[in-house]
């Protein structure tokens, strides 16, 4: 099914956990899928802190990965980015993107699945404008994290 066809789901997440370790944790859970995504990152330093945090994080595991502008291939299922997702050259089977809690997204396109993640005591997106998405055609779900890596619906 192409891409403009299937509703876009977007999916809030109010975190209070470190970023680097949710992220670590959804990365695993997606490896296993067959999906492959970016990750929205807003600078250059903060893809290289996320980028060697994935490889040494765990001693006997890593996360394997990529960053943007490295030789991308069939078999990479993750990759790092910074910067507007607007301006990326897509890759067909990467249709879901993570973004960070330093990132802010105007609008949503080119994905069919955003997982958007903001700082409970920032709160960049305003979840009251849930309603004016879905009013839109989007499918949206707001999620708290309540405890470390224990998620409610919101």
């Amino acid at each position: 099914m192409d891409r403009h066809t299937e509703k876009t789901s977007i999916n809030f997440y109010l975190i209070r956990s470190n970023f680097n370790e949710i992220l670590l944790r959804i990365c695993k859970k997606i490896m296993k899928t067959k999906q492959d995504f970016y990750v929205n990152l807003d600078t250059s330093d903060r893809t290289k802190e996320i980028d060697k945090f994935l490889w040494v994080r765990e001693k006997n595991n890593f996360l394997p990965h990529k960053v943007l502008g490295e030789n991308i291939t069939a078999w990479d299922k993750v990759v790092l980015f910074d910067g507007d997702y607007n301006k990326l050259d897509l890759i067909k089977s990467f249709q879901t993107i993570i973004i960070s809690p330093y990132v802010y997204v105007k609008k949503f396109n080119l994905f069919k699945k955003f997982l958007i993640f903001s700082f409970a005591n920032e709160n960049l997106y305003e979840l009251k404008k849930r309603k004016e998405l879905e009013n839109s055609g989007y499918i949206v779900n707001c999620y708290d994290e309540y405890q470390p890596f224990k998620w409610k619906t919101l």
